[in-house]
């Protein structure tokens, strides 16, 4: 049948199209690769939904889209606000979830962190060198020479360079570092709520908003929604 108006799955199927890519419907996973999957979606999960300043999850699925195993999206309640700084420490806490989910319930790390990796590593030096968020180097936007700031003239010695790359790299080892042991703790108290999560994606593949909700709820984990529409 050809329906002649457009609903709001198809919009999504959309979006999850351009962000992730095509379905790998002849992708054959074995059941370890699944169970990583799913360990690894559940990670990303269930750091999301506790942390205060992360988006609420949307969809998880082990299901093969592009080049990924599958994927966790997480949606803003409302129109994206300025980014803060405990906005995107929560992001890139979350963005590792994956990773410690792997090293926390198999003991060795995939590939299939390399992406959240390369994306939380590039949102940290963001913070670092454009958004002034980190205390030590303070509120200079530092260009990608690392000593030349958008301020005064670029007369920097390659020693003070040298300097500031260092000062940068340690920076964002920090906030990585301490996103993980963030994440790491999430993984930790909330560990019946991260299994049940993986458990069930291995039996139904995809958990859409109102299943995942469900199972939060189970765990009373609070469910993230707008001021107003708190009840």
């Amino acid at each position: 049948d050809t329906r002649k108006e457009v609903l709001q799955n198809d919009l999504i199927s959309a979006l999850e199209k351009v962000m992730v890519g095509p379905e790998r419907k002849s992708h054959l996973a074995s059941e370890h690769e699944r169970k990583v999957t799913a360990y690894h979606e559940a990670g990303h999960a269930i750091v999301a939904s506790v942390l205060p300043d992360a988006d609420p999850v949307h969809k998880v699925t082990i299901i093969p889209r592009g080049r990924a195993g599958g994927f966790t999206m997480k949606l803003p309640l409302d129109e994206r606000r300025l980014p803060t700084r405990a906005v995107f420490k929560d992001d890139i806490a979350m963005g590792l979830g994956g990773y410690i989910a792997e090293r926390m319930v198999f003991g060795d790390i995939t590939t299939g962190p390399s992406n959240d990796l390369k994306t939380v590593t590039a949102t940290a030096h963001d913070m670092v060198m454009k958004y002034g968020m980190s205390d030590t180097i303070g509120p200079v936007v530092v260009d990608g020479q690392a000593s030349r700031t958008v301020f005064g003239s670029q007369t920097a010695s390659k020693v003070q360079s040298q300097k500031m790359l260092e000062t940068i790299d340690a920076e964002v080892s920090k906030i990585i570092d301490e996103a993980l042991k963030r994440a790491e703790s999430v993984l930790t108290e909330y560990n019946d709520a991260f299994v049940a999560i993986a458990e069930t994606l291995l039996k139904v593949e995809t958990l859409e908003q109102k299943e995942y909700n469900e199972i939060l709820t189970r765990f009373s984990i609070p469910i993230k929604e707008l001021p107003e529409a708190k009840k």
